[in-house]
């Protein structure tokens, strides 16, 4: 969300009278010469087609319509998670800080995933989480690889650039060798490894490959919602991972 916007939902929160000339004539007042008209008003079609704010012009002449903010808008206003899927600008701009090494391509399906969320396609929205996931954990796994021996690592190494082997043979391939080497790795990652991977592993499996085909299976909105608050996680997770295999010594 922009400053901007946040202005705009904080005001209709506070202010008295939403009617469209007095709002607009007040908004203007509050925030100076910071923005012009063009740019408050491009902004407010923008919230409108977002769904954070409506028109109420349920009365007769147009100049007692309402500027009203709607449920979403008051959900993106007031809540204070980290992660909150229902504003992807502020959700991209603190994963990015978050994991700072971050790959485009992960970073480009998650974006894809929350402008999904947004849009209320709840099934797209976990496919692209899974293809981000997928994407995060080759990295993750490839970079592992790296790490150990190479008289360990060329099988798991092969599989995982096989483009014929199907993404749970390459997981399970690189689960086999990881648990051996749980002694090894930072305790962050270490003392919640399986519930990690298994989260991670349920992304590609369910999300990724059953929810491409037509499965009839339905995605809710409150289990998008909470994918994508535990997502950033994760990522999190996968890539101090990455970090670690990168920098140090078997």
């Amino acid at each position: 969300m922009t400053e901007l916007q946040r202005h705009i939902l904080e005001l209709l929160t506070k202010h008295g009278d939403t009617r469209l000339l007095i709002f607009f004539r007040d908004l203007e007042s509050s925030i100076g010469i910071t923005y012009n008209r063009q740019k408050i008003l491009q902004e407010v079609w923008k919230m409108l087609g977002e769904g954070l704010i409506y028109f109420d012009c349920l009365t007769n002449t147009s100049s007692n319509w309402e500027l009203m903010i709607s449920e979403k808008g008051n959900q993106v206003l007031n809540n204070s998670d980290d992660f909150n899927p229902y504003d992807p600008d502020e959700y991209i701009s603190r994963l990015k800080i978050r994991v700072p090494k971050i790959d485009e391509t992960v970073l480009f399906y998650t974006s894809e995933s929350l402008r999904a969320f947004n849009a209320e396609c709840y099934l797209s929205t976990m496919v692209m989480l899974g293809v981000a996931s997928e994407k995060a954990f080759l990295l993750m796994a490839e970079s592992f690889a790296l790490w150990l021996p190479t008289n360990k690592s060329d099988h798991l190494l092969d599989t995982l650039k096989n483009s014929k082997q199907n993404m749970i043979a390459k997981f399970s391939e690189f689960r086999k060798r990881i648990e051996p080497c749980k002694p090894k790795l930072p305790a962050e990652f270490a003392d919640n490894m399986a519930l990690t991977l298994d989260s991670v592993l349920d992304l590609i499996r369910i999300y990724r490959n059953e929810s491409g085909h037509p499965t009839g299976k339905i995605t809710q909105k409150d289990d998008a919602f909470v994918m994508l608050q535990m997502f950033a996680t994760y990522l999190k997770k996968l890539f101090s991972l990455i970090d670690y295999f990168s920098s140090t010594k078997y």
